[in-house]
């Protein structure tokens, strides 16, 4: 560090004090204030526009969010205080000595305005944006204000989907096209579609790019901002192939629930994970868990001892699903009643999805499930058709897959595996069945009818 930046950490030092200061709701939630003092009687109070679920996991000493299950959205939180953190330092640098600006609270307010996109934004209400800068106030908006589709704001994972479709489109607006709303027509279509054949995207991850703009075309339209339905039109198709994904049967299943650990020797993957015999055995009893409730993982991954009820000697999982408010009440096959019990009647604890990921192929092989599975995926517009033994496609969604599967194949009617699963739509729920036209062939001709 130059002794120019010594000389200015000091005297900032010496001048100014960040702090963030979690603001108590009417509930346990509390919004984050910032607060910054940088001179005699001079204060600032900043609204962050960031909240905290429960006032009790804020760390005073860090002045971040503790590391917490419950605080599901503090990773995106507590980065973006470090943003805020650092762009108020570097502002007050540069307004206060590199330009010798007298700082005021009108002028900090300001630039974080602008650093925070609210500058356009009027009662949380975007005023005239052209395509792009409406595209981002979408996403930023609707995490946190109930989407009108679903009635809740936008999850974590769907944000995630958004702002990597956001890239793509801007990066073709700044290389190929510059874009606005009258632009999304039959032409850019095409050209959109093969700038995508190029970068050799899958054609369903395709598809998912076009579905995201045409709900962001439609939901300005809605507000006023144009009057162009190309996207409207049949052409312009949400492009889509149908991806054979595995599902596990029962005599798989039950070499899983079989496996012991005790000898298995540690394992590095991907240089900062190990596997253990004591994470394999955590993997396993969550996937088996989702492999006979048919739960997803933002469900299976945060049972506790109260998702547990007990009605008329028997037990069920009871449990509001994270993705769409559904209650699901499931009943615990011997499978999941096992897997309690060694655990004195608690579910396992929580693992990252993609450390599940990790220990499951590594469960699928030790399990010997290594037939040879041919699948088709088209990329870059050609289809390509590759080999994988089938330990290596085995994830986290393959336990809610195997569940459907499995619950059809025993002749359980249609609409109480969906009261299981949560799905909404039988044509949704078929996307998970997956089996071959002689399983299904067999699980008909034991209809009466047949018979």
């Amino acid at each position: 560090m130059s002794l120019f930046r010594v000389y200015l950490n000091s005297r900032l030092n010496s001048m100014a004090k960040l702090t963030f200061v979690p603001r108590k709701g009417s509930n346990k939630s509390a919004s984050i204030q910032l607060y910054f003092n940088y001179g005699s009687n001079k204060r600032l109070r900043y609204s962050t526009g960031l909240k905290i679920i429960d006032i009790k996991n804020w760390d005073d000493s860090k002045m971040r969010i503790r590391n917490v299950v419950s605080e599901i959205h503090k990773n995106n939180v507590n980065n973006k205080l470090t943003e805020i953190h650092n762009f108020v330092e570097k502002t007050y640098y540069r307004l206060a000595i590199t330009e010798n600006v007298e700082v005021t609270n009108e002028i900090l307010k300001e630039e974080l305005n602008v650093f925070l996109n609210r500058n356009s934004i009027k009662d949380d209400k975007p005023q005239l944006l052209e395509l792009l800068p409406f595209y981002k106030w979408y996403i930023e908006h609707y995490q946190k204000n109930p989407l009108v589709s679903t009635g809740k704001p936008m999850g974590t994972g769907t944000a995630k989907t958004y702002n990597n479709a956001f890239t793509i489109l801007k990066k073709y607006n700044d290389t190929v096209s510059h874009l606005t709303y009258d632009k999304i027509n039959i032409e850019f279509y095409d050209s959109f579609l093969n700038y995508m054949y190029d970068l050799n995207y899958s054609l369903n991850y395709i598809g998912t790019q076009i579905k995201i703009l045409k709900t962001i075309m439609n939901s300005s339209y809605e507000k006023g901002y144009h009057n162009n339905l190309d996207f409207r039109k049949r052409y312009f198709k949400k492009p889509q192939e149908d991806i054979y994904n595995i599902y596990l049967n029962t005599a798989e299943l039950e070499r899983i629930f079989e496996l012991d650990f005790s000898n298995y020797t540690p394992k590095r993957i991907k240089n900062d994970f190990v596997i253990t015999k004591n994470k394999l055995e955590l993997a396993r009893d969550l996937f088996l868990i989702s492999a006979n409730t048919g739960l997803r993982v933002s469900d299976f991954t945060k049972l506790s001892s109260s998702s547990i009820i007990t009605n008329n000697s028997a037990s069920y999982i009871s449990i509001t699903t994270q993705k769409n408010s559904k209650l699901l009440t499931i009943p615990l096959n011997s499978t999941v009643r096992a897997i309690l019990e060694k655990r004195n009647g608690h579910p396992p604890k929580g693992m990252a999805e993609q450390h599940i990921n990790y220990c499951l192929k590594e469960i699928g092989e030790l399990a010997k499930i290594n037939e040879i599975i041919e699948k088709g995926v088209t990329k870059g517009g050609k289809k390509e058709m590759k080999s994988f033994k089938k330990y290596d496609l085995i994830t986290n969604h393959t336990g809610r897959r195997s569940f459907c599967t499995n619950a059809y194949k025993s002749g359980m009617p249609t609409i109480d595996i969906m009261a299981i699963s949560g799905h909404s739509s039988e044509k949704v729920f078929y996307n998970y069945i997956k089996v071959d036209d002689l399983e299904r062939a067999e699980k008909i001709s034991k209809h009466k009818f047949f018979s």
